[in-house]
């Protein structure tokens, strides 16, 4: 299937109702609409199975709600250029992207789905994941082993492996809701044709009557990925469940971190008001220091911060015999929000960027103390992020998902034709730019841009050895940023470059590679021609020119 990424240069793209809408080009802040939906649609086999499914009540587009977003980049370039003969040429983002559905409601025909085009040039698609019969739930038994009930939030790791928590609860805002099949976790490998390389059913021992699971963080500590450690919240139970990978076995743990606050259960969002007293719900991992790595949390009703060394949950032993004391072990923010916090995501180097239900983006960077000083606003929308729900880095991008999820707690009848579901995608470093977040050598950042947009503008118009007669393609495959200080503090960048260009001719077919390093001091590119520079890894013959 080709990957599908909105390249459009125009305004806003009309909104379709009863249809999924991709939206390009609309920017709010600094985060921008991706995709967006009225409401749902799925790749039905047929016109006529869509109408059958709508007319038997196993679909309802209304009740099928898009809580979380994951994105799997593919190979490791970050661009595909092609010529097809011409001057022009197109980009296109090799990156499969998922959305979960939670059977929340009656009449949701798929609960884990990957986004698709549609037969519409502006619309897209819910194609079920890994297809229709995993997703598809029996009148009679259902078979849970090979069944996915109802997925919250997934994530996906650096490794390609694709993790996704089963509830196993059918309608969970009806109530009608009812436990169809035990949690389980489900791992999928992406690299390698969908394969489920693990399914893991949790101990009936640790899933209680009330019990949700609704997130996941995933802990890599080898380069192979099997020493991996997942983090899964019980919001309704109030427990973190640890789940070894190399074991394969998991425990629960207990402590009075994960609690709400009764005081913070009521939430107004577009003038909808709701009580959740919902614990343990946002995760994010810091960065690894000297083998270990705390794991930020904190329960939805509530407007605290809390951590723990993640070698404390590894423990199994410590929690064996429920709660222990975790003063001194897991520990709590002095100071507080504005409001309260649903889902968070932290970055490489440990800024915490968390979704506030006053439709707002916060961050704040661990090297300061979690206080109101050092958490800063910095994006905002009451239209586009109503209900933020879901949340992920990826690559130098958070990606989140705005659900109107508020809606969905009352009788309220709703606009059938206004957005109801949006993706939005901002750049980590444009969101923190700034502010108090972001601990970088300043430079100016739009010259940081103009400066790859230079690089690859060059390879593609002036790379003589490729003729404009023959197709061909280029791929960057990588782009790094180094901060250093040189004489006297001098701010100093180095950018590192690679990548690959291919000649396709039918009676001559050739592969350059280059790898290129560029210095900026104070923002000034100083070696500009950087091509002519460039350490060519794959010598290759070609025309007589300049070779590149």
């Amino acid at each position: 299937m080709l990957p599908y990424r909105c390249r459009c240069g125009g305004g806003l793209i009309s909104t379709l109702v009863a249809a999924a809408v991709l939206v390009c080009g609309v920017v709010a802040g600094t985060m921008q609409v991706e995709y967006s939906w009225v409401y749902v649609d799925y790749t039905f086999a047929s016109p006529n199975h869509r109408e059958s499914a709508i007319n038997s009540r196993k679909f309802i587009p209304e009740n099928c709600v898009i809580l979380d977003v994951d994105i799997f980049q593919g190979p490791s370039e970050e661009k595909l250029y092609f010529n097809m003969g011409s001057n022009s040429n197109s980009a296109v983002t090799k990156q499969r992207v998922f959305v979960t559905v939670p059977r929340i409601k009656p009449g949701n025909p798929a609960s884990i789905a990957e986004v698709v085009p549609g037969d519409l040039p502006s619309s897209v698609l819910l194609a079920p994941y890994p297809n229709w019969k995993a997703n598809t739930i029996s009148e009679d038994t259902i078979n849970c082993d090979d069944t996915i009930v109802s997925v919250f939030r997934t994530k996906i790791d650096y490794l390609g492996r694709f993790w996704v928590v089963d509830v196993g609860t059918l309608d969970q805002f009806e109530m009608t809701a009812r436990s169809v099949c035990p949690p389980k976790l489900l791992i999928f490998d992406l690299k390698n044709g969908d394969r489920v390389i693990k399914t893991y059913k949790f101990p009936s021992s640790q899933v209680k009557d009330v019990s949700l699971f609704t997130n996941i963080e995933v802990d890599i500590r080898d380069s192979k990925g099997r020493n991996t450690f997942a983090y899964i919240t019980d919001t309704t139970a109030y427990k973190l469940v640890v789940y070894d990978f190399k074991n394969d076995e998991s425990w629960v743990i207990d402590q009075a971190y994960f609690y709400p606050y009764p005081n913070k259960a009521h939430f107004k969002i577009k003038g909808v008001n709701f009580d959740l007293m919902d614990g343990i719900l946002g995760l994010a991992l810091g960065p690894i220091i000297k083998n270990d790595r705390k794991l930020y949390f904190h329960a939805f009703a509530s407007i605290r911060e809390s951590w723990v060394n993640t070698n404390t949950l590894q423990n199994k032993s410590l929690f064996q015999n429920g709660l222990i004391d975790g003063s001194g072990t897991f520990f709590l923010s002095s100071e507080v929000r504005e409001t309260q916090s649903s889902i968070e995501v932290m970055t490489d180097n440990g800024v915490l960027i968390y979704a506030s239900m006053d439709n707002s983006l916060g961050c704040w960077n661990i090297q300061d103390p979690f206080t109101t000083k050092y958490t800063h606003t910095i994006y905002k929308s009451d239209e586009d992020f109503q209900f933020p729900s879901g949340m992920k880095i990826v690559g130098d991008k958070v990606w989140a998902v705005s659900s109107q999820l508020q809606n969905h707690f009352t009788t309220m009848v709703t606009n059938r034709k206004s957005v109801k579901y949006r993706v939005l995608v901002g750049r980590v470093d444009e969101l923190i730019k700034r502010t108090g977040c972001d601990k970088r050598t300043r430079f100016d950042d739009d010259n940081d841009e103009f400066l790859v947009e230079s690089f690859d503008d060059n390879i593609l118009h002036e790379w003589r050895a490729v003729p404009d007669t023959e197709p061909w393609s280029y791929s960057r495959m990588s782009r790094v940023f180094e901060d250093k200080n040189g004489a006297h503090q001098t701010p100093v960048k180095s950018l590192v470059l690679t990548g690959n260009v291919n000649v396709h001719g039918h009676s001559k077919s050739a592969s350059l590679s280059y790898d290129c390093r560029m210095s900026m001091i104070n923002g000034q590119l100083k070696n500009r021609d950087c091509l002519g520079k460039s350490r060519r890894r794959n010598r290759v013959r070609r025309d007589p020119g300049p070779q590149r």
